[in-house]
Order: structure tokens, then C-alpha cells, then sequence
């Protein structure tokens, strides 16, 4: 009966034990780039959660630190790339990250909902968002599940496929969900066309929030294939990919909220309201 597979030390020079499990050496610079936008995206997410007051921009701000954590991973392991740990760290943040940014997400259009009225959603606005966050944390757990799965039977020598297959389960559940969440994006968007052409703050909030689940799809698309595919298929060995269509995505995904911040654009919204309703209060 075979034991474990004799590993390498986790920072032998690439090179001198084989591709390892990326199949190449992760970029350096890219890796601290990453790092850096993702920690900055998160820090200003944290910020504007307390200066507007929003708790449920903690959804953001826990997305962009596991991007940031998996990114770091990605960097060190530049140097140590036989480490099973630093490889099962970042498989499963960047991951499972993105179903937290999903979340906040689903968050977003719910307010969106209340403000423009039941009338633009095919469902009522509690129920919506129950569906999306419940399936979105199982999503989450069988993400978790497979890449724990996954990386214990590596570490022992034994088949992946059970826990690959898990992980893949979860990814495509959470491509679906998200399909049908920008099919109700598209209908309450096209149903409150009226409200949200006569007021900016909403037009902005709407094209952040259309913008950023379009990302999500790309990103979800590209991970299904990969993973798909297999630990030593063709997408999971080129790094180019999982930065063009992973890394790139999320920071937009993210990164768009930064700049058209939900809560301050939706406190905008509720000033100018105020506004309109007392201008057409009748003078005393």
C-alpha cells in the first residue's frame, strides 16, 4: 500500500522538484500588485461601511480581503512553490471569496427594490433576497467542502476527484444563481427605466450594480471551465487566465463600488427625495 507522496521543501528553487502544482511559478509582480489593489479596495470598502454606517458593505470588504489573502498567498508562493499550503490557501479564498461579494451584491438590488416599490420586482423584495443569500451559502459551503476535500486527499496520496467535483458543484450552483439573479437585475432595471433615468444616484447605483454582476458571470463562467478541466488542465496551468478572467473581473466587480458606493449613493437618493417632496409642499 503507497503512503503520501514525498514532497519537496515547500521553497526548493522552481525548477529543481518539477512544475509542482501550478504547472509554472507564480508572477512576482503581479502577485504584489494584486495584493495591493485588493487590500486598497478592501481598506475603502472598510471605511465607507463606517462612515455611511452600512453593515452589509461588510459583504465587500470580506470579499476583498480574501482576494487580498489568496493574491498574498499567489505572491509568496513565487518563492516557495511546492507548498501544498500556500496552494490549497489560495485555491480556496479565490474561490470562495467571490460568494461574499455576491452577496453584497444581492444586498444592493434588495434596497434598490424598496426604493423604487414592489411593482418593478417579479418577486417581493424579503423573499428575493432570502433565496439568493440561502443558495449563496450553500454554494459557499460546497466550495469550502470540495477544496477541503480536495487538498486532504492530495496531501495522502489518494484521488482528488471527490472533493474536485464538490468544488466544481458549488462553482456552477453559484453561475446559475447568478444567471437568474441578472435576469431579475434586468427586469427591475427595465421596469424602474422611468425612476432611474430621473434620478443620477440611482442611474449610477444600476450601472454599478449591472457592471459588477457581468463580472461575476465572466468570472463564474472561466472557473467552471477550470475546474472542469482538472488540476492539470489547461486553464488551471496558465496563470495568464486566472488573471485576465478571475483577478481582473473581481477588482472590477469590487473596485466599481469604491466609486459608486451603494450607501452613498442611495443616501443621495433619499436627500433629493426630501428634497423634491418639500418643493411641492403648497406655500403657506
Amino acid at each position: 500500500m503507497s503512503g503520501p507522496p514525498v514532497l519537496p521543501p515547500a521553497c526548493t528553487p522552481y525548477g529543481e522538484a518539477g512544475e509542482g502544482r501550478y504547472g509554472y511559478q507564480p508572477g512576482l509582480g503581479v502577485g504584489i500588485a494584486f495584493t495591493i489593489i485588493f487590500g486598497v479596495i478592501a481598506v475603502t470598502h472598510a471605511y465607507q461601511t463606517f462612515r455611511y454606517r452600512t453593515l452589509w458593505l461588510l459583504f465587500f470588504v470580506v470579499g476583498a480581503g480574501l482576494e487580498c489573502l489568496g493574491w498574498i498567498a499567489r505572491t509568496v508562493a513565487h518563492n516557495c512553490a511546492y507548498s501544498i499550503t500556500l496552494s490549497t490557501m489560495q485555491v480556496a479564498v479565490l474561490i470562495m471569496g467571490p460568494a461574499w461579494t455576491q452577496a453584497g451584491i444581492y444586498i444592493t438590488l434588495w434596497v434598490f427594490i424598496t426604493i423604487l416599490g414592489r411593482h418593478v420586482s417579479p418577486l417581493p423584495p424579503k423573499t428575493y433576497l432570502i433565496i439568493c443569500v440561502c443558495c449563496d451559502i450553500v454554494c459557499l459551503a460546497l466550495q469550502a467542502t470540495g477544496g477541503g476535500l480536495a487538498g486532504s486527499a492530495f496531501s495522502k496520496g489518494s484521488s482528488t476527484q471527490p472533493g474536485t467535483t464538490t468544488m466544481v458543484v458549488g462553482i456552477i450552483a453559484q453561475l446559475v444563481l447568478t444567471c437568474l439573479f441578472s435576469i431579475i437585475l434586468t427586469i427591475v432595471f427595465v421596469r424602474g427605466a422611468p425612476q432611474i433615468r430621473a434620478n443620477k444616484p440611482l442611474l449610477y447605483v444600476s450601472a454599478a450594480t449591472a457592471l459588477s454582476a457581468a463580472m461575476m458571470v465572466t468570472r463564474g463562467v472561466y472557473r467552471s471551465i477550470e475546474l472542469s478541466q482538472g488540476w492539470r488542465g489547461f486553464l488551471i496551468l496558465n496563470e495568464g487566465y486566472l488573471i485576465a478572467l478571475d483577478a481582473v473581473p473581481m477588482l472590477i466587480a469590487m473596485g466599481i463600488f469604491n466609486v459608486f458606493n451603494p450607501a452613498a449613493l442611495f443616501n443621495k437618493q433619499k436627500a433629493l427625495t426630501e428634497k423634491d417632496a418639500e418643493s411641492n409642499l403648497p406655500s403657506p
